[in-house]
């Protein structure tokens, strides 16, 4: 049969989307953050994490002597000391935030590097997905990772039980009350990136953090002005994971609420900055 008899046949195969591309955006990007400011902001955010370390190694030795009761007190152990360290680390986390994501997406941009990534098998919750886990890996080594050995070392000191009979759940707050700050904060750090320069990314982020926190302190008698406040509105939440009592008036279902919106405005702003584009050669 002559060959210009044969039809042509169209493959019909379907194309498969490597997985795992999310993975290599993360681990590229973590090895590419680490650098000498950020090493150094990681070793002087582990001091809280000493101090504590010392209060529980004291509450363990004097916890039983009534002529220290008074002292015992104050060291005591509870869902509130775990939730004090998380808070006084909210600082640094934002700083390690800024120091590792100001440029992630901002970068990209500015080299015109977005169409090397989507023409490859990279869609966009691949890269969103990976340039966050950056992000929420070095935001782990400051809060989630100090936290849970904090609560590996009071069990240990402990000797028994009691203490993860009573406060087991305590981990799980530690992961929760992670999973929602690095959620907001990262997101709105790269939605930052996203929508402005390499150079302006960190006073922008520094600006939508901090400029509701200072309204919402000049409006302190109207509950509701806290929702403005990213700040407000996590330490609202974290309180509820750890049992304490509310630091603010306004209710934290609205607080969760509020913390939805900012993310999902997060959302908006990096699907409207990052569009995917088909390169066709």
């Amino acid at each position: 049969m002559p060959i210009y008899d044969q039809a042509y046949k169209p493959w019909e195969g379907a194309f498969v989307t490597k997985p795992g591309t999310w993975w290599v955006i993360a681990r590229t990007g973590v090895r590419t953050v680490w650098q000498k400011w950020l090493i150094l902001l990681l070793i002087f955010s582990s001091f809280p994490f000493a101090v504590r370390a010392v209060q529980i190694y004291l509450n363990s030795r004097i916890g039983g002597d009534s002529q220290f009761e008074s002292i015992a007190k104050q060291l005591e152990i509870h869902g509130g000391f775990f939730e004090g360290f998380l808070k006084g680390q909210g600082f640094m986390l934002v700083l390690v935030l800024v120091i590792a994501g100001a440029g992630l997406i901002a970068r990209d941009r500015e080299s015109r590097a977005l169409s090397l990534y989507f023409s490859r098998p990279v869609e966009f919750r691949d890269y969103v997905g990976g340039k966050f886990l950056i992000l929420a890996f070095y935001a782990g080594l400051i809060t989630l990772v100090p936290a849970l050995l904090l609560f590996v070392i009071q069990l240990f000191l402990t000797g028994d039980a009691s203490f993860f009979r009573e406060f087991y759940w305590i981990p799980f707050s530690i992961l929760g009350a992670f999973a929602v700050s690095v959620a907001v904060l990262g997101g709105m750090m790269l939605a930052v990136s996203a929508a402005a320069g390499s150079r302006s990314a960190a006073v922008v982020f520094f600006a939508v953090l901090w400029f509701p926190e200072i309204i919402r302190n000049i409006l302190s008698r109207i509950p509701a002005a806290g929702y403005f406040s990213v700040g407000a509105n996590l330490r609202q939440i974290l309180s509820v994971f750890f049992g304490t009592e509310r630091p603010y008036d306004f209710s934290t279902a609205g607080a969760a609420g509020a913390l939805a919106v900012y993310l999902g405005i997060s959302l908006a702003v990096l699907r409207l900055r990052i569009r995917p584009t088909e390169v066709i050669r």
